[in-house]
């Protein structure tokens, strides 16, 4: 890995991180009201088409910026972009999966929401550390 891209993966350690660790921490601490909003959203097809708009440009955005697969951190923000990229075109053309997936995982399993949230807030604590603690490491 160069440095630019030792670089550009530890900028996007610090957005992302942040983010994922606190997007996990308010879906342990207010599942009651997940449960309410997701379906809320996601029955609305404006609100769920913009969201969806949103979130493809996020996911596109973080794409352009970071598409390194070199070492796990890089991997895992790559593969958080691809993964951003496909929920949101879902979300604007078939939304209806999105919705079956978050109804089975909102009415299927209790724990599941809770299993995504810790993992959502795992990982976005490791990829804060990564981005704003850790030592950088020499290019390779």
């Amino acid at each position: 890995m160069t440095d630019s891209q030792a670089l550009a993966t530890r900028i996007a350690a610090r957005i992302v991180g942040p983010i994922l660790l606190l997007a996990g921490a308010v879906v342990i601490a207010r599942m009651d009201d997940i449960v309410l909003i997701v379906p809320g959203i996601l029955s609305d097809g404006p609100l769920a088409f913009v969201t969806g708009m949103f979130t493809l440009i996020c996911g596109v955005t973080l794409f352009v910026f970071h598409h390194h697969w070199k070492g796990l951190p890089a991997i895992v923000i790559s593969l958080l972009a691809v993964t951003t990229i496909i929920r949101g075109v879902l979300l604007m053309f078939a939304p209806s999966i999105i919705a079956g997936l978050a109804h089975a995982a909102i009415t299927g399993a209790g724990p599941a929401l809770i299993i995504a949230g810790l993992i959502a807030l795992l990982i976005g604590a490791w990829l804060t550390f990564v981005g704003w603690f850790a030592k950088p490491t020499a290019a390779v």
